[in-house]
């Protein structure tokens, strides 16, 4: 294989191998954690410790507190990010033309989370979770600006489906658990030579992988609830192709592990009084599982020398991410509910090397408002808004003998809307209200 060919080729699996673990910068790493329009309006500080049936989300346990008959929960997130890369001194000279500016790089997104449960006697409900839990839609606003050969187009949708048993195992004290059977699909472009104009190598692939999740829930008297949950990892083999639109390179055969991280959630409801109520939640994802990540052959041909062969590997070397966040709940009335709250989230990403042109992730901090109406007593519309301001951060990639260094200036703004109703216009137990 020729130098000029090895290159290009490396340059090419550099920029896919991070590509695949690419992020919206919604939450650290490349979580989406807008899955509750109520527990976004307190920056998910209590989001594990009851009040809506979407706590499930957190917390499987929240199952076994939803009413008689069935009930559902429905929320819809439009996510409206900002995200510019410029080039610094020290890029690759090749790499800089026209523009240095990658222009905004995030795209508008709707996220829908929808939840239904249905209880089967006093002590069990069955319920099922509809989420994605992971995902980006990303494209910069010049396709060839100094960061082409690291991202100009990527896609990565998964789509998660949570049965889920909870139960009552006293009246005060509730379990959970269920199945997470996830989807993941992933399509990604970027420039196959330093040069202006370059025509995009396109990555795809998919795969399901299945899970759990745990959790507990106690609520000694009315107003208190703890809760903790557990969402396990989800090990994905990505099972796709590389391919370029001239055909200069037959398109070949790959594979990828990509383990997703397992979360533990801990959260606190507490009433201070008929009308206040304190809500607090940490939260832990394991994100330091992401240390390297190996492409493999599926068969020789094109960009791939053989069968088995570890085309590339790339170091990542992730560290955990923490959320600690804290809100409270004003019951303004018996109709309505005001709610706020402050995070404070740890990004896994923590140098310049780690970052890249599709994951250009940093530390954030989260300031929300919300409010719930009780539109009739079986019906209740939730809304909410969030800001997110993300730290400024430095950009040091080398991939494929390239290297990008940039500054990163990102914000992200989000407007839920939710709706929850039960069908039997049953009130729910507490803490489920």
């Amino acid at each position: 294989m020729s130098i000029a060919r090895r290159t290009y080729i490396n340059i090419l699996l550099n920029s896919v191998a991070v590509g695949a673990l690419a992020s919206s910068a919604l939450a650290g790493g490349f979580a989406v954690r807008e899955q509750s329009t109520l527990h976004q309006g307190a920056s998910f500080a209590g989001s594990a410790a009851g009040s809506s049936l979407s706590t499930m989300f957190w917390n499987s346990a929240a199952a076994a507190f939803a009413p008689s008959g069935l009930s559902t929960d429905s929320n819809y997130a439009v996510i409206i990010p900002e995200s510019k890369i410029t080039a610094q001194p020290g890029t690759t000279p090749a790499l800089l033309g026209l523009s240095n500016a990658s222009g905004d790089i995030a795209k508008d997104a709707i996220v829908p989370a929808s939840y239904a449960a249905y209880r089967l006697n006093d002590k069990a409900v069955l319920a099922l979770g509809i989420n994605s839990p992971f995902g980006l839609v990303t494209e910069p606003e010049n396709p060839n600006w100094s960061g082409r050969n690291f991202a100009r187009t990527s896609s990565i949708k998964t789509y998660n489906f949570n049965p889920t048993l909870g139960y009552m195992l006293t009246p005060t004290v509730a379990v959970g658990a269920g199945v997470q059977i996830e989807y993941i699909d992933a399509k990604l472009k970027q420039a196959a030579s330093p040069a202006l104009g370059s025509q995009s190598i396109t990555v795809e692939g998919d795969d399901i992988a299945v899970g759990f999740t745990l959790g507990v829930m106690w609520a000694p008297r009315q107003g208190t609830a703890l809760g903790l949950g557990f969402r396990s990892a989800l090990d994905h083999r990505l099972d796709g192709t590389i391919s370029i639109v001239s055909g200069a390179l037959p398109s070949a055969g790959i594979t990828a592990d990509v383990t997703l991280p397992e979360v533990v959630t801990l959260s606190l409801r507490q009433a201070l009084d008929p009308k206040w109520t304190l809500l607090g939640t940490v939260e832990w994802t394991n994100w330091s599982r992401l240390e390297r990540l190996n492409i493999v052959c599926k068969q020789a041909g094109g960009f791939c020398a053989g069968a088995g062969a570890v085309v590339n590997s790339i170091a990542l070397n992730w560290h955990d991410g923490w959320l600690f966040s804290l809100g409270a709940e004003y019951a303004y009335s018996p109709s309505l509910t005001l709610r706020g709250g402050l995070a404070y989230e740890i990004s896994p990403i923590q140098n310049p090397s780690e970052r890249t042109p599709r994951v250009p992730d940093s530390d954030r901090f989260w300031a929300s408002i919300g409010a719930s109406y009780a539109w009739s007593p079986a019906t209740s519309i939730d809304l909410a808004y969030t800001h997110i301001f993300v730290d400024d951060a430095r950009l040091d990639r080398t991939e494929g003998g390239l290297r990008l260094v940039g500054n990163v200036d990102a914000s992200v703004d989000i407007i839920s809307l939710g709706l929850r109703h039960k069908f039997g216009g049953q009130s729910s137990p507490e803490p489920l209200k």
